[in-house]
Protein backbone atom coordinates (compact mmCIF):
# COMPACT_ATOMS: atom_id res chain seq x y z
CA UNK A 1 0.00 0.00 0.00
CA UNK A 2 1.35 3.40 -1.00
CA UNK A 3 1.96 5.72 1.89
CA UNK A 4 2.04 9.49 1.58
CA UNK A 5 5.85 9.44 1.70
CA UNK A 6 5.99 6.86 -1.12
CA UNK A 7 3.61 8.89 -3.25
CA UNK A 8 5.70 12.04 -2.75
CA UNK A 9 8.87 10.10 -3.65
CA UNK A 10 7.23 8.78 -6.82
CA UNK A 11 6.10 12.28 -7.79
CA UNK A 12 9.66 13.56 -7.24
CA UNK A 13 11.00 10.86 -9.57
CA UNK A 14 8.44 11.74 -12.24
CA UNK A 15 9.24 15.44 -11.93
CA UNK A 16 13.00 14.81 -12.11
CA UNK A 17 12.52 12.65 -15.19
CA UNK A 18 10.47 15.38 -16.87
CA UNK A 19 13.04 18.07 -16.04
CA UNK A 20 15.90 15.88 -17.22
CA UNK A 21 14.20 15.29 -20.59
CA UNK A 22 13.64 19.02 -21.08
CA UNK A 23 17.28 19.69 -20.15
CA UNK A 24 18.48 17.14 -22.69
CA UNK A 25 16.36 18.79 -25.42
CA UNK A 26 17.90 22.21 -24.74
CA UNK A 27 21.39 20.73 -24.61
CA UNK A 28 20.84 19.14 -28.03
CA UNK A 29 19.58 22.43 -29.43
CA UNK A 30 22.64 24.29 -28.13
CA UNK A 31 24.93 21.55 -29.47
CA UNK A 32 23.09 21.60 -32.79
CA UNK A 33 23.72 25.33 -33.18
CA UNK A 34 27.42 24.76 -32.50
CA UNK A 35 27.58 22.02 -35.15
CA UNK A 36 25.62 24.20 -37.57
CA UNK A 37 28.12 27.01 -37.02
CA UNK A 38 30.95 24.58 -37.68
CA UNK A 39 29.38 23.39 -40.94
CA UNK A 40 28.73 26.97 -41.99
CA UNK A 41 32.34 27.88 -41.23
CA UNK A 42 33.65 24.98 -43.34
CA UNK A 43 31.42 25.90 -46.28
CA UNK A 44 32.25 29.63 -46.06
CA UNK A 45 35.95 28.83 -45.72
CA UNK A 46 35.85 26.68 -48.82
CA UNK A 47 34.27 29.55 -50.77
CA UNK A 48 36.68 32.16 -49.45
CA UNK A 49 37.34 34.86 -52.09
CA UNK A 50 34.43 33.85 -54.33
CA UNK A 51 32.21 36.61 -53.01
CA UNK A 52 32.51 39.19 -50.15
CA UNK A 53 29.43 37.71 -48.48
CA UNK A 54 31.28 34.48 -47.77
CA UNK A 55 33.71 36.47 -45.67
CA UNK A 56 30.91 37.72 -43.49
CA UNK A 57 29.46 34.21 -43.15
CA UNK A 58 32.89 32.85 -42.27
CA UNK A 59 33.39 35.55 -39.60
CA UNK A 60 29.89 34.87 -38.23
CA UNK A 61 30.43 31.13 -38.04
CA UNK A 62 33.90 31.42 -36.51
CA UNK A 63 32.78 33.84 -33.81
CA UNK A 64 29.61 31.79 -33.18
CA UNK A 65 31.70 28.68 -32.53
CA UNK A 66 33.97 30.60 -30.18
CA UNK A 67 30.97 32.01 -28.30
CA UNK A 68 29.23 28.62 -28.15
CA UNK A 69 32.31 26.79 -26.90
CA UNK A 70 33.14 29.53 -24.36
CA UNK A 71 29.61 29.52 -22.96
CA UNK A 72 29.52 25.70 -22.97
CA UNK A 73 32.69 25.75 -20.91
CA UNK A 74 31.19 28.32 -18.50
CA UNK A 75 27.95 26.37 -18.01
CA UNK A 76 29.64 22.99 -17.62
CA UNK A 77 32.22 24.44 -15.23
CA UNK A 78 29.42 25.23 -12.80
CA UNK A 79 28.50 21.57 -12.33
CA UNK A 80 31.52 19.44 -13.27
CA UNK A 81 35.00 19.39 -14.76
CA UNK A 82 34.82 20.12 -18.52
CA UNK A 83 35.72 16.91 -20.38
CA UNK A 84 36.73 15.48 -16.98
CA UNK A 85 39.79 17.75 -16.82
CA UNK A 86 40.23 19.30 -13.29
CA UNK A 87 40.84 22.82 -14.55
CA UNK A 88 41.24 25.52 -11.89
CA UNK A 89 37.93 27.06 -10.78
CA UNK A 90 35.71 24.51 -12.46
CA UNK A 91 33.09 22.17 -10.88
CA UNK A 92 32.23 25.22 -8.80
CA UNK A 93 28.95 23.99 -7.28
CA UNK A 94 30.09 20.54 -6.04
CA UNK A 95 33.40 21.92 -4.75
CA UNK A 96 31.60 24.74 -2.94
CA UNK A 97 28.83 22.58 -1.48
CA UNK A 98 29.49 23.46 2.16
CA UNK A 99 29.89 27.19 1.59
CA UNK A 100 26.75 27.21 -0.58
CA UNK A 101 24.80 25.55 2.22
CA UNK A 102 26.00 28.09 4.74
CA UNK A 103 25.35 31.04 2.42
CA UNK A 104 21.90 29.72 1.53
CA UNK A 105 21.08 29.23 5.19
CA UNK A 106 22.22 32.75 6.08
CA UNK A 107 20.24 34.20 3.19
CA UNK A 108 17.03 32.40 4.15
CA UNK A 109 17.54 33.21 7.81
CA UNK A 110 18.23 36.91 7.28
CA UNK A 111 15.77 37.65 4.48
CA UNK A 112 12.89 35.17 4.81
CA UNK A 113 12.68 33.82 8.36
CA UNK A 114 12.29 37.20 10.07
CA UNK A 115 9.81 38.21 12.72
CA UNK A 116 8.12 40.85 10.58
CA UNK A 117 7.81 38.68 7.48
CA UNK A 118 6.41 35.67 9.35
CA UNK A 119 3.96 37.77 11.40
CA UNK A 120 2.84 39.59 8.25
CA UNK A 121 2.04 36.31 6.51
CA UNK A 122 0.26 35.00 9.60
CA UNK A 123 -1.80 38.20 9.80
CA UNK A 124 -2.78 38.01 6.14
CA UNK A 125 -3.78 34.37 6.51
CA UNK A 126 -6.42 35.21 9.19
CA UNK A 127 -5.96 31.76 10.71
CA UNK A 128 -8.73 32.30 13.26
CA UNK A 129 -11.35 32.84 10.54
CA UNK A 130 -10.14 29.84 8.56
CA UNK A 131 -10.17 27.71 11.68
CA UNK A 132 -13.68 28.87 12.57
CA UNK A 133 -14.99 28.11 9.08
CA UNK A 134 -13.39 24.66 9.26
CA UNK A 135 -14.72 23.87 12.73
CA UNK A 136 -18.26 25.02 11.98
CA UNK A 137 -18.66 22.45 9.22
CA UNK A 138 -20.57 19.41 10.60
CA UNK A 139 -18.30 16.90 8.85
CA UNK A 140 -15.16 18.44 10.38
CA UNK A 141 -16.65 18.84 13.86
CA UNK A 142 -17.77 15.20 13.78
CA UNK A 143 -14.27 14.15 12.74
CA UNK A 144 -12.86 16.02 15.73
CA UNK A 145 -15.43 14.34 18.00
CA UNK A 146 -14.64 10.88 16.62
CA UNK A 147 -10.91 11.52 16.88
CA UNK A 148 -11.31 12.61 20.51
CA UNK A 149 -13.44 9.57 21.29
CA UNK A 150 -10.89 7.29 19.62
CA UNK A 151 -8.04 8.82 21.59
CA UNK A 152 -9.95 8.49 24.89
CA UNK A 153 -10.98 4.91 24.07
CA UNK A 154 -7.41 3.91 23.29
CA UNK A 155 -6.14 5.66 26.42
CA UNK A 156 -8.73 3.85 28.57
CA UNK A 157 -7.91 0.46 27.05
CA UNK A 158 -4.16 0.83 27.40
CA UNK A 159 -4.09 2.62 30.75
CA UNK A 160 -2.44 1.07 33.79
CA UNK A 161 -5.51 0.30 35.90
CA UNK A 162 -3.65 -0.45 39.11
CA UNK A 163 -1.66 2.79 39.03
CA UNK A 164 -4.69 4.96 38.20
CA UNK A 165 -6.81 3.16 40.78
CA UNK A 166 -4.20 3.85 43.46
CA UNK A 167 -3.89 7.50 42.45
CA UNK A 168 -7.66 8.06 42.55
CA UNK A 169 -7.94 6.29 45.89
CA UNK A 170 -5.16 8.35 47.46
CA UNK A 171 -6.42 11.65 46.04
CA UNK A 172 -10.00 10.98 47.10
CA UNK A 173 -8.92 9.83 50.54
CA UNK A 174 -6.80 12.94 51.08
CA UNK A 175 -9.60 15.23 49.94
CA UNK A 176 -12.18 13.50 52.14
CA UNK A 177 -9.88 13.78 55.16
CA UNK A 178 -9.34 17.49 54.45
CA UNK A 179 -13.07 18.21 54.48
CA UNK A 180 -14.15 20.25 57.52
CA UNK A 181 -17.29 18.27 58.29
CA UNK A 182 -17.94 20.28 61.45
CA UNK A 183 -18.10 23.55 59.55
CA UNK A 184 -20.13 21.95 56.74
CA UNK A 185 -22.62 20.47 59.19
CA UNK A 186 -22.89 23.75 61.10
CA UNK A 187 -23.40 25.69 57.89
CA UNK A 188 -26.01 23.18 56.76
CA UNK A 189 -27.91 23.55 60.00
CA UNK A 190 -27.77 27.35 59.69
CA UNK A 191 -29.22 27.06 56.21
CA UNK A 192 -32.01 24.80 57.49
CA UNK A 193 -32.84 27.27 60.26
CA UNK A 194 -32.85 30.20 57.80
CA UNK A 195 -35.38 28.37 55.60
CA UNK A 196 -37.56 27.28 58.56
CA UNK A 197 -36.91 23.62 57.89
CA UNK A 198 -36.53 22.55 61.58
CA UNK A 199 -40.14 23.50 62.32
CA UNK A 200 -41.30 21.77 59.17
CA UNK A 201 -39.41 18.65 60.12
CA UNK A 202 -40.79 18.87 63.67
CA UNK A 203 -44.33 19.09 62.26
CA UNK A 204 -43.73 15.98 60.20
CA UNK A 205 -42.30 14.12 63.20
CA UNK A 206 -45.19 15.15 65.44
CA UNK A 207 -47.68 14.04 62.79
CA UNK A 208 -46.06 10.63 62.64
CA UNK A 209 -45.94 10.37 66.44
CA UNK A 210 -49.58 11.43 66.73
CA UNK A 211 -50.64 8.88 64.15
CA UNK A 212 -48.62 6.16 65.86
CA UNK A 213 -50.20 6.99 69.27
CA UNK A 214 -53.69 6.99 67.77
CA UNK A 215 -53.22 3.48 66.35
CA UNK A 216 -54.70 1.07 68.96
CA UNK A 217 -52.48 -1.73 67.63
CA UNK A 218 -49.54 0.14 69.18
CA UNK A 219 -51.07 0.61 72.65
CA UNK A 220 -49.98 -2.80 73.93
CA UNK A 221 -46.44 -2.05 72.80
CA UNK A 222 -46.55 1.33 74.57
CA UNK A 223 -47.66 -0.37 77.81
CA UNK A 224 -44.91 -2.96 77.59
CA UNK A 225 -42.32 -0.24 77.05
CA UNK A 226 -43.56 1.72 80.09
CA UNK A 227 -43.44 -1.35 82.33
CA UNK A 228 -39.96 -2.31 81.23
CA UNK A 229 -38.76 1.29 81.55
CA UNK A 230 -40.05 1.59 85.12
CA UNK A 231 -38.73 -1.88 86.05
CA UNK A 232 -42.09 -3.02 87.40
CA UNK A 233 -42.19 -6.69 88.46
CA UNK A 234 -45.27 -6.71 90.72
CA UNK A 235 -48.37 -8.00 88.96
CA UNK A 236 -50.74 -5.67 90.82
CA UNK A 237 -48.75 -2.59 89.86
CA UNK A 238 -48.64 -3.83 86.27
CA UNK A 239 -52.44 -4.02 86.32
CA UNK A 240 -52.65 -0.46 87.62
CA UNK A 241 -50.33 0.76 84.89
CA UNK A 242 -52.38 -1.06 82.24
CA UNK A 243 -55.52 0.55 83.66
CA UNK A 244 -54.06 4.07 83.42
CA UNK A 245 -52.45 3.44 80.01
CA UNK A 246 -55.35 4.94 77.95
CA UNK A 247 -55.15 8.18 79.94
CA UNK A 248 -51.37 8.30 79.50
CA UNK A 249 -51.73 7.82 75.76
CA UNK A 250 -54.50 10.41 75.61
CA UNK A 251 -52.30 12.85 77.53
CA UNK A 252 -49.41 12.23 75.12
CA UNK A 253 -51.73 12.76 72.17
CA UNK A 254 -52.91 16.06 73.66
CA UNK A 255 -49.32 17.26 74.10
CA UNK A 256 -48.51 16.29 70.52
CA UNK A 257 -51.62 18.06 69.22
CA UNK A 258 -50.83 21.21 71.20
CA UNK A 259 -47.26 21.26 69.90
CA UNK A 260 -48.48 20.84 66.31
CA UNK A 261 -51.12 23.55 66.55
CA UNK A 262 -49.25 26.12 68.64
CA UNK A 263 -46.47 27.82 66.66
CA UNK A 264 -45.12 29.25 69.94
CA UNK A 265 -45.19 26.01 71.89
CA UNK A 266 -42.22 25.59 74.29
CA UNK A 267 -41.24 22.36 72.53
CA UNK A 268 -40.65 24.26 69.31
CA UNK A 269 -38.47 26.79 71.12
CA UNK A 270 -36.49 23.97 72.74
CA UNK A 271 -35.92 22.28 69.37
CA UNK A 272 -34.85 25.59 67.80
CA UNK A 273 -32.49 26.29 70.69
CA UNK A 274 -31.01 22.83 70.50
CA UNK A 275 -30.36 23.20 66.78
CA UNK A 276 -28.83 26.67 67.18
CA UNK A 277 -26.62 25.45 70.02
CA UNK A 278 -25.58 22.38 68.04
CA UNK A 279 -24.70 24.57 65.05
CA UNK A 280 -22.50 26.84 67.16
CA UNK A 281 -20.76 23.92 68.82
CA UNK A 282 -20.14 22.24 65.48
CA UNK A 283 -18.42 25.36 64.21
CA UNK A 284 -16.60 26.50 67.34
CA UNK A 285 -16.38 23.78 70.01
CA UNK A 286 -12.89 22.15 69.84
CA UNK A 287 -14.14 18.97 71.49
CA UNK A 288 -16.94 18.51 68.97
CA UNK A 289 -14.62 19.31 66.06
CA UNK A 290 -11.96 16.92 67.37
CA UNK A 291 -14.49 14.13 67.85
CA UNK A 292 -16.00 14.59 64.39
CA UNK A 293 -12.53 14.70 62.79
CA UNK A 294 -11.60 11.48 64.58
CA UNK A 295 -14.76 9.70 63.45
CA UNK A 296 -14.26 11.14 59.95
CA UNK A 297 -10.73 9.73 59.64
CA UNK A 298 -11.82 6.38 61.01
CA UNK A 299 -14.66 6.21 58.50
CA UNK A 300 -12.56 7.34 55.51
CA UNK A 301 -9.78 4.84 56.30
CA UNK A 302 -12.19 2.03 57.04
CA UNK A 303 -11.95 -1.06 54.86
CA UNK A 304 -15.41 -0.61 53.38
CA UNK A 305 -14.82 2.99 52.28
CA UNK A 306 -11.35 2.20 50.89
CA UNK A 307 -12.79 -0.71 48.88
CA UNK A 308 -15.44 1.64 47.51
CA UNK A 309 -12.80 4.22 46.53
CA UNK A 310 -10.74 1.50 44.84
CA UNK A 311 -13.73 0.69 42.67
CA UNK A 312 -14.27 4.27 41.49
CA UNK A 313 -11.88 3.99 38.52
CA UNK A 314 -13.24 0.62 37.41
CA UNK A 315 -16.80 1.92 37.48
CA UNK A 316 -15.90 5.13 35.65
CA UNK A 317 -13.80 3.26 33.06
CA UNK A 318 -16.51 0.70 32.35
CA UNK A 319 -19.20 3.34 31.91
CA UNK A 320 -17.03 5.46 29.62
CA UNK A 321 -16.05 2.47 27.46
CA UNK A 322 -19.67 1.33 27.26
CA UNK A 323 -20.68 4.81 26.10
CA UNK A 324 -17.82 5.07 23.58
CA UNK A 325 -18.74 1.71 22.07
CA UNK A 326 -22.36 2.73 21.58
CA UNK A 327 -23.94 4.06 18.38
CA UNK A 328 -24.03 7.65 19.57
CA UNK A 329 -21.37 8.24 22.25
CA UNK A 330 -22.06 11.17 24.53
CA UNK A 331 -18.41 12.25 24.32
CA UNK A 332 -18.61 12.50 20.51
CA UNK A 333 -21.82 14.51 20.63
CA UNK A 334 -20.53 16.80 23.37
CA UNK A 335 -17.21 17.37 21.58
CA UNK A 336 -18.95 18.03 18.27
CA UNK A 337 -21.23 20.58 19.92
CA UNK A 338 -18.30 22.35 21.58
CA UNK A 339 -16.30 22.39 18.34
CA UNK A 340 -19.19 23.85 16.31
CA UNK A 341 -19.86 26.41 19.04
CA UNK A 342 -16.18 27.44 19.01
CA UNK A 343 -16.30 27.70 15.20
CA UNK A 344 -19.40 29.92 15.26
CA UNK A 345 -17.81 32.12 17.89
CA UNK A 346 -14.67 32.59 15.78
CA UNK A 347 -16.71 33.35 12.65
CA UNK A 348 -19.22 35.75 14.21
CA UNK A 349 -17.35 37.44 17.06
CA UNK A 350 -14.63 39.86 16.01
CA UNK A 351 -13.18 40.06 19.51
CA UNK A 352 -12.65 36.27 19.74
CA UNK A 353 -11.13 36.16 16.27
CA UNK A 354 -8.82 39.11 16.98
CA UNK A 355 -7.74 37.57 20.28
CA UNK A 356 -6.83 34.23 18.67
CA UNK A 357 -5.04 35.90 15.75
CA UNK A 358 -3.09 38.08 18.17
CA UNK A 359 -2.14 35.01 20.20
CA UNK A 360 -0.98 33.17 17.05
CA UNK A 361 1.04 36.19 15.95
CA UNK A 362 2.65 36.45 19.37
CA UNK A 363 3.50 32.74 19.36
CA UNK A 364 4.89 33.02 15.82
CA UNK A 365 7.08 35.95 16.82
CA UNK A 366 8.34 34.07 19.86
CA UNK A 367 9.10 30.95 17.82
CA UNK A 368 11.02 33.00 15.24
CA UNK A 369 13.02 34.68 17.98
CA UNK A 370 13.82 31.36 19.59
CA UNK A 371 14.57 29.19 16.57
CA UNK A 372 15.63 31.54 13.76
CA UNK A 373 19.29 30.92 14.58
CA UNK A 374 18.79 27.22 13.86
CA UNK A 375 17.78 27.75 10.21
CA UNK A 376 21.33 28.01 8.87
CA UNK A 377 22.61 24.88 10.70
CA UNK A 378 19.49 22.99 9.59
CA UNK A 379 20.01 23.83 5.91
CA UNK A 380 23.72 23.01 6.21
CA UNK A 381 22.90 19.65 7.80
CA UNK A 382 20.38 18.80 5.07
CA UNK A 383 22.79 19.71 2.29
CA UNK A 384 25.55 17.78 4.05
CA UNK A 385 23.50 14.61 3.50
CA UNK A 386 23.88 15.04 -0.27
CA UNK A 387 27.01 14.04 -2.10
CA UNK A 388 28.67 16.57 -4.38
CA UNK A 389 27.26 14.76 -7.39
CA UNK A 390 23.72 14.75 -5.96
CA UNK A 391 23.80 18.46 -5.19
CA UNK A 392 25.21 19.30 -8.61
CA UNK A 393 22.61 17.12 -10.31
CA UNK A 394 19.68 18.63 -8.36
CA UNK A 395 20.74 22.20 -9.11
CA UNK A 396 21.37 21.40 -12.74
CA UNK A 397 17.90 19.88 -13.07
CA UNK A 398 16.43 23.00 -11.47
CA UNK A 399 18.20 25.67 -13.56
CA UNK A 400 20.19 23.77 -16.21
CA UNK A 401 17.56 24.18 -18.93
CA UNK A 402 17.65 27.95 -18.54
CA UNK A 403 21.45 27.91 -18.57
CA UNK A 404 21.37 26.27 -22.02
CA UNK A 405 19.95 29.54 -23.34
CA UNK A 406 23.29 31.10 -22.38
CA UNK A 407 24.95 28.71 -24.84
CA UNK A 408 22.36 29.49 -27.50
CA UNK A 409 22.61 33.23 -26.94
CA UNK A 410 26.41 32.99 -26.88
CA UNK A 411 26.36 31.28 -30.27
CA UNK A 412 24.10 33.89 -31.83
CA UNK A 413 25.62 36.95 -30.12
CA UNK A 414 29.14 35.67 -30.84
CA UNK A 415 28.28 35.32 -34.51
CA UNK A 416 26.84 38.81 -34.68
CA UNK A 417 29.94 40.23 -32.99
CA UNK A 418 32.03 38.35 -35.53
CA UNK A 419 30.13 40.01 -38.39
CA UNK A 420 30.63 43.41 -36.73
CA UNK A 421 34.37 42.86 -36.31
CA UNK A 422 34.68 41.61 -39.89
CA UNK A 423 32.76 44.62 -41.17
CA UNK A 424 35.00 47.04 -39.25
CA UNK A 425 38.06 45.23 -40.61
CA UNK A 426 36.81 45.55 -44.16
CA UNK A 427 35.98 49.24 -43.73
CA UNK A 428 39.27 50.05 -42.10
Amino acid sequence: MNTEANIVAQLDVVEDTYRRSRLRVMQRIALGLLLAAGVLFAVARSQHGQHPAWGYLEAFAEAAMVGAIADWFAVVALFRYPLGIPIWHTAIIPNSKDSIGKSLGNFVENHFITEDSIVEHVRKADIAMRLGEWLIHPVNSKQVGNATAGFVRQALQQSDGDAIREIIRELTTNELVKLDLSALAGGGMDALVAEGMPQTILDAVLAQVGGWLADEDNHETIGSVMIRSLGIENGMIKSVVQAYLPKVIESLQNHVTEARQDSHHPLRAKVGGWIAESSMRLKADPEWKSAITRYQQQLVHSERVQDALNGLWDTLRERMLADLQGKSPALVNATQGLVEKAGRMLVTEDSARQWLNAAIESISRTLVQRYRGEVTPFIEQQLAKWTKEEMSDRIELAIGRDLQFIRINGTIVGGLVGILIHALTVVL
